[in-house]
């Protein structure tokens, strides 16, 4: 069963559709300006819009990964990325779950939770995100079974680098305040604690300083105290979750969805069977199901609080039947798992070509060849989904929109695509009437509509984009 686990993460990541995202390219191209200029950007750079208003690159340090990764190995270093991030991710939770219930019981716990995420393995930032949140959780647990507060020395440092890697650092806050409230609440609720319960909360003193401590850890990002104001223009975007498919909630059209909602009610009902239930359980659970029903692409946060909290349910019942493993039994599995990763790139006929072939057939990459020999100027209109591939592929011209939410907000993107979608105000959009280059999807409806259009020439056309520059006045 081990060997199946760990050859999972390889079956579950190394396909084409790992590194076909809409968003990767802009941290691709982020990076190598950070190389280039060896500092960080604090305003927009990549974008007619954005040019020169405040933006900071809140992901820097995996936007430099990703750039050193792709410039090496190209394609298939976003996909060795991907595919390293889920195996750590899926080691460290089977090793927390392991040490509160069966062998087997543990694999088949881990392996749902690793399916379960499926729609997240993409080249984003949410898998450092993911990985670091599952390495809180694992200290913060210690500490609560063996009340050696030392394991706590290690999360500043943790959240230190979690702040320069991904934004949802914040929701490693989530889970020290949860753990900080769960004594007062106790208090509150006048339920004891007995003492013989490992389940028992964590002194509030302690974890106040430690959040103290994690928050001054995080301004050691190269935007310092701007890193919240990244925070909260989120926070005031709501509309994102109804504008984009990753922030949508899930449509359970898939299976990995229902196993998001078995694992929910798996740990609902663990907590239900327990004669005393600890507030910290129960508010993990209430707060992963409010993040993950709301958002498809935070739908690890539930999952992993629900493999724990099932975990931990039969832990009690379970002691003493932990199974180690020999130094012969670790060789053989990762013999195995390293076989079967071999065969499973074979079998996906995974190759720097093939990855290519699959990204030209998403993205307008002849196109923006042609673009790029015949040397035509900007202003460049595209469509959203294509903004960030263009920011890589063509740096000299600055797109008009692409994926970054914090430059282009919500009103912004919502008419975009009304434009693309050829709405009856189509033709006086400035942005349009001021373009002299236009690169658009061959099926959409604008790309219809301005096949007729008396200012702008077909210059170039394929199975996936099409290539318009305005007509010379004679």
């Amino acid at each position: 069963m081990l060997i199946a686990l760990y050859a999972l993460p390889g079956l579950l990541t190394l396909t084409s559709a790992s590194i076909v995202d809409a968003d990767i390219w802009s941290h691709v191209r982020t990076g190598q300006w950070i190389i280039e200029n060896r500092w960080v950007p604090y305003t927009d750079w990549f974008s007619t819009y954005g040019m020169g208003k405040p933006w900071f690159a809140y992901s820097w340090l995996f936007e430099i990964l990703m750039y050193g990764l792709f410039s090496r190995l190209g394609l298939i270093g976003l996909l060795v990325y991907v595919y390293v991030l889920v195996l750590s991710i899926t080691a460290v939770l089977h090793s927390l779950v392991r040490k509160l219930v069966t062998e087997v019981f543990a694999v088949a716990l881990t392996g749902l939770a690793v399916f379960a995420m499926l729609p997240l393995y993409t080249p984003r930032p949410w898998l450092c995100t993911i990985l670091l949140f599952i390495i809180e959780l694992k200290i913060l647990i210690s500490v609560r079974h063996s009340r050696n507060y030392r394991a706590l020395y290690f999360l500043p440092p943790l959240f230190a680098l979690w702040a320069n890697l991904h934004i949802q650092f914040v929701y490693g806050f989530v889970l020290l305040g949860i753990a900080a409230c769960e004594d007062p609440i106790g208090r509150l609720m006048r339920r004891r604690i007995p003492d013989r319960d490992v389940d028992r909360g964590l002194q509030p003193l302690v974890m106040a300083l430690v959040i103290v401590a994690c928050l001054i850890a995080t301004l050691a990002n190269p935007y310092h105290f701007g890193i919240y104001a990244v925070v909260l223009d989120y926070a005031r975007q709501p509309g994102l979750y109804n504008l984009f498919r990753e922030y949508a909630a899930m449509d359970f059209r898939t299976a990995p969805n229902w196993f998001v909602l078995f694992l929910t009610l798996g740990a609902t009902f663990a907590l239900g069977g327990r004669p005393f239930v600890s507030p910290f359980w129960i508010l993990l659970v209430l707060a992963g199901a409010l993040l993950s029903f709301r958002s498809g692409r935070d739908v690890w946060f539930v999952v992993i609080i629900g493999v724990v909290v099932i975990s931990s349910s039969r832990s009690s019942a379970l002691a003493g039947m932990r199974f180690v493993l020999s130094k012969l039994d670790i060789l053989v599995v990762t013999g195995l798992v390293c076989i079967l990763l071999f065969l499973t790139v074979r079998v996906a006929h995974i190759s720097e070509g093939n990855l290519q072939s699959a990204v030209a057939s998403t993205y307008p990459t002849e196109a923006a060849r042609v673009v790029e020999e015949r040397g035509y100027a900007g202003p460049l209109y595209n469509h959203y989904d294509w903004g960030s591939y263009l920011i890589w592929r063509l740096p000299r011209l600055a797109v008009s929109i692409d994926g970054r939410t914090n430059v282009h907000d919500v009103a912004r993107v919502t008419h975009s695509l009304a434009v693309w979608n050829g709405k009856h105000d189509w033709a006086s959009d400035p942005e349009l009437s001021a373009a002299h280059l236009v690169i658009a999807q061959k099926d959409l409806p604008l790309t219809q509509l301005l096949r007729s259009d008396p200012h702008f020439e077909l210059v170039y056309e394929d199975q996936v984009a099409v290539v318009f520059i305005t007509k010379t006045k004679e």
